[in-house]
């Protein structure tokens, strides 16, 4: 081997060095919800997060997210669990912003154009009479590369 071959075989692992440096660390997502027996319009509470070390990481801290979450009540709180996990993936929370209405939707999808998109209309779904149009997006999380 000679000193040109050593260089190229060193140039080589310096790339692949400087490219697996540029992958996030962590590179987990969660999403987790709780919903009063009698439906969102009785109590809602919700968790999110990206870029954890893991998934079962991501799925213990969206829980404890959702069952702090303080524009909640206790029961909905009580009832927080982690509804799904993503990596390089986008998380949304769509909600009716008027009180006592039951108009709640969450998706995880590939961009936060799509995940905003599936989470308003699973919103919409559930908005109730007189209440199409009303939902919003309440939070966007993106994990990893996705955006």
């Amino acid at each position: 081997m000679t000193i040109f071959d050593r260089c190229g075989v060193g140039l080589a692992v310096m790339v692949l060095a400087q490219t697996l440096a540029c992958v996030p660390v962590g590179a987990a997502g969660a999403l987790a919800v709780g919903v009063a027996p009698g439906g969102a319009q009785d109590g809602f509470a919700f968790g999110m997060n990206s870029n954890k070390a893991n998934a079962e990481a991501a799925r213990q801290d969206a829980v404890k997210a959702c069952g702090s979450a303080k524009e909640s009540n206790d029961v909905a709180r009580s009832r927080c669990k982690s509804v799904g996990t993503y990596t390089n993936q986008c998380a949304a929370m769509s909600m009716d912003p008027k009180d006592g209405t039951p108009g709640v939707g969450w998706a995880i999808a590939a961009t936060s154009d799509a995940a905003n998109k599936a989470a308003l209309a699973k919103c919409e779904a559930t908005a109730g009479p007189g209440r199409a149009g009303t939902c919003t997006v309440s939070a966007t999380r993106c994990d990893g590369t996705a955006k």
